[in-house]
């Protein structure tokens, strides 16, 4: 067993009939007395097998294999995710950083704009119905309060539905809209935040009841954590009671994210500085940063790698090797890879290539097999072959981590994005423990 809920428990299985592939079984159990209550448990359950079929394929959510009655039973059978919700990695790993955020927003608000697109609303954004996988990848789960939504609004009075302390006024009210599950998932931000969650007698440390307000930042002040500003303005404006007041739907949001620039908050900064550019060796990173500002990914790729051989004093002969790559100054790496993840809303960036790199490499030795399987998961080989660089793809379109190609500076178009002497490079800068997406 996994879990057991109000109507329905899961259990991890295998179906045979896909050479003992692991899979979900989630069996409708309703807990309720009455007929209607029973019934409506029942609705409920349907809807998720419904809206899952709907849906279709993607990534971020998990398949529906079957949904069938069995011995007076309902029961649906999905794909197994192995990994943890996001309340899970919270307890064992505490409050959540800055950066952590920003890949929860950057992976989740695509995943809801893709489910509004469908006209459904999931109804129960929280921490417990997101799973992070062993790639690090979030998934959305638990559809069952899901919405159909008819007519050009995209809006539905129904059944009141979601969880006391995430959702929005107007979803108790029994009407939701899109800006509903995005005010859930602002309320899951700001808890994962600060780590404070609803008691058990309903009081909550991050809101005001009198005020009728969230005074989350408070509780962050009080705690010493410091948040960027444009974090802050992005959460507060997730969080407005008014629906009108908020962003009416995750695409509004990503292009927020995109298109303004990032300013960081400091006790000698002021609003309108940017994210400082730190280095122990006074590197000037304006240039880089403008290029990824500007979404100019090839300019940014080149600029990175020609900044880090100014650092490692290695312009002459213009390639690393694993030594200078051991020795490169972490604030220096901390600062590009930063510019990368926050100007790739958290795609690109040395921090993302080791996160997927430790969930490929399991031996701590170099091991050449494990290296191919990496440079397939980002890109860098396609059909058995290492890519050439004029076959790189400088978009968003690209796979996770396919940049920067921080291992070269031979920009020739017939020169592969990998050879012998990069491998080790490769896993002398994937080692560093600065590249670990905290702030």
């Amino acid at each position: 067993m996994l879990g057991q809920g109000g109507f329905a428990r899961t259990f991890v299985a295998r179906d045979r009939d896909r050479l003992n592939t692991p899979c979900v079984i989630k069996q409708f159990l309703p807990a309720f007395h009455g007929q209607a209550a029973l019934q409506k448990a029942t609705t409920l359950f349907q809807q998720e097998a419904y809206r899952l079929y709907q849906l279709g394929k993607h990534p971020q959510i998990l398949d529906l294999m079957a949904y069938f009655k069995r011995d007076n039973s309902l029961y649906l059978i999905q794909d197994f995710v192995k990994g943890q919700n996001l309340f899970q990695e919270f307890q064992q790993q505490g409050a959540f950083s800055e950066e952590k955020i920003w890949d929860l927003l950057g992976q989740l608000l695509p995943v809801l704009q893709f489910i509004h697109d469908a006209a459904v609303i999931h109804r129960d954004i929280k921490p417990h119905n997101i799973l992070r996988d062993l790639d690090e990848k979030l998934v959305l789960i638990d559809f069952g309060v899901s919405k159909q939504l008819t007519g050009s609004t995209l809006t539905q009075r129904g059944t009141v539905t979601g969880t006391p302390g995430y959702a929005p006024l107007e979803q108790l009210r029994g009407q939701v809209y899109p800006a509903s599950d995005l005010y859930s998932l602002g309320v899951t931000c700001i808890r994962l935040l600060s780590g404070c969650f609803l008691a058990a007698d309903g009081t909550d440390e991050l809101y005001d009841p009198l005020e009728g307000v969230w005074v989350w930042e408070n509780k962050l002040a009080e705690g010493g954590k410091k948040l960027s500003d444009r974090l802050r303005h992005i959460l507060n404006c997730l969080l407005q009671e008014p629906v009108k007041s908020r962003y009416q739907s995750a695409a509004e949001v990503l292009e927020v994210l995109r298109d303004r620039p990032l300013v960081f908050s400091s006790e000698n900064a002021s609003p309108a500085e940017s994210l400082p550019l730190e280095s122990e060796v006074g590197a000037d990173y304006r240039r880089l940063r403008d290029y990824l500002a500007a979404g100019e990914w090839q300019k940014g790729d080149r600029e990175t790698t020609a900044i880090m051989l100014r650092v490692a004093d290695r312009e002459n002969p213009g390639w690393f090797d694993k030594k200078s790559l051991e020795q490169f100054p972490a604030t220096d790496l901390k600062t590009i890879d930063r510019l990368w993840l926050i100007y790739s809303n958290g795609k690109f960036g040395f921090s993302v290539q080791k996160r997927i790199w430790k969930s490929i490499q399991q031996k701590n030795s170099l091991d050449t097999t494990a290296v191919k399987r990496f440079a397939e998961k980002i890109g860098w080989r396609v059909e058995n072959q290492w890519v050439y660089y004029q076959n790189v793809w400088f978009s968003t379109d690209a796979p996770d981590g396919h940049l920067p190609l921080h291992f070269t500076a031979r920009w020739g178009s017939g020169f592969q994005v990998c050879c012998g002497w990069a491998i080790d490079t490769l896993s002398a800068l994937l080692a560093r423990e600065e590249l670990a997406n905290k702030p």
